[in-house]
């Protein structure tokens, strides 16, 4: 049986107390990738991070243009970056012929962003100018925040309700008590602040009309400026916010669930003649499945490597939940 921790939480009236406003996400962040970025476009270097991420390789510009010989003899000035405002420069590709710059070389790009004291910093790709075009998803800066996306989200967020599309875990949770809370419920955006580079946004939200109080603060992807929106393969960060987020009750698009089953989906709770859509709906889908046609029916089985730290094995009977197991890894 599906052993979810809940805690003691009031489902009534959620729908009602929630009246969320929807906001085109697609339109208000709209994705700009590297090569469509202007020159003046404002970015920041999260100041609680405390350094440049590593990968950033944030380095000073020696003369009006960045030249191979800058990458030598020259360290980022993390700790004193730490909150500093910049504007975009553009892109400029250059010769890295080594330390004495006799080398046969290698092309690179940097990324040039200036600094409010007009001093400018640039993060280098290593790639030609041919394969950035190419490629065309490339990070500008990983390290840095688009402020454009982070003020936006300050101002059309605060205080605007949504419906949360992950189970996550309790803030009250131990590790030998692990509980989880509902899915497919209103929640309340309290507070705007910035995130790290690969997730710049990071949002405080409260659950709606839960007892007692539960709030939660992730960190979001928004526009995907300055970073990505899917993985490698296309599939959608989990972290996006359209994936994390959405502003329609998602009951209103599945009407043909029945009450006590919608209940038990938004709790993360198995119930014993679910469709395959909503196990689904509480657990993803599966990470493989077999099927056999018998006597009594057609039997589905379906395996889980990872849901809520366990691994499980479902049987469905004519795409009805049958039975199921779970077990530790």
């Amino acid at each position: 049986m599906l052993k979810v921790l809940l805690l003691g939480i009031s489902l009534l009236g959620l729908t009602a107390t929630a009246r969320a406003q929807s906001i085109d996400i697609k339109r208000e962040f709209p994705q700009r990738k590297l090569l469509d970025w202007k020159p003046g476009m404002r970015f920041q270097m999260p100041a609680k991070d405390g350094g440049i991420f590593s990968e950033c390789q944030f380095m000073a510009l020696k003369g009006s243009t960045f030249k191979g010989t800058d990458l030598y003899g020259n360290s980022p000035e993390d700790k004193k970056l730490a909150g500093t405002n910049f504007t975009f420069v553009g892109l400029q590709p250059f010769q890295d012929k080594g330390y004495d710059n006799q080398n046969s070389g290698y092309e690179k790009v940097a990324v040039v962003f200036k600094a409010a004291d007009g001093k400018q910093y640039a993060h280098i790709i290593g790639s030609t100018m041919a394969e950035v075009k190419a490629n065309g998803d490339m990070v500008g800066a990983p390290c840095l925040i688009y402020l454009d996306d982070f003020e936006k989200a300050r101002k059309l967020l605060v205080g605007r309700t949504a419906y949360v599309l992950r189970s996550y875990i309790s803030q009250a949770s131990t590790r030998d008590d692990v509980q989880y809370l509902p899915k497919f419920v209103p929640v309340k955006f309290t507070k705007v602040e910035m995130g790290n580079g690969p997730k710049p946004i990071r949002l405080t939200f409260e659950y709606v009309g839960v007892t007692p109080r539960q709030v939660q603060t992730q960190d979001y992807v928004l526009s995907g400026t300055n970073g990505h929106l899917n993985y490698m393969g296309g599939k959608p960060l989990e972290d996006q916010f359209e994936q994390s987020f959405s502003f329609t009750d998602p009951r209103s698009q599945n009407s043909q669930t029945k009450d006590s089953n919608w209940k038990a989906i938004q709790q993360g709770t198995l119930v014993k003649g679910m469709s395959t859509k909503e196990v689904e709906q509480i657990m993803g889908k599966p990470r493989s499945r077999t099927e056999s046609l018998e006597d009594a029916g057609r039997f589905t089985a379906w395996f889980y490597s990872r849901f809520q730290g366990k691994q499980w094995e479902l049987l469905f009977i004519n795409d009805k939940l049958e039975k199921y197991v779970n077990y530790q890894e």
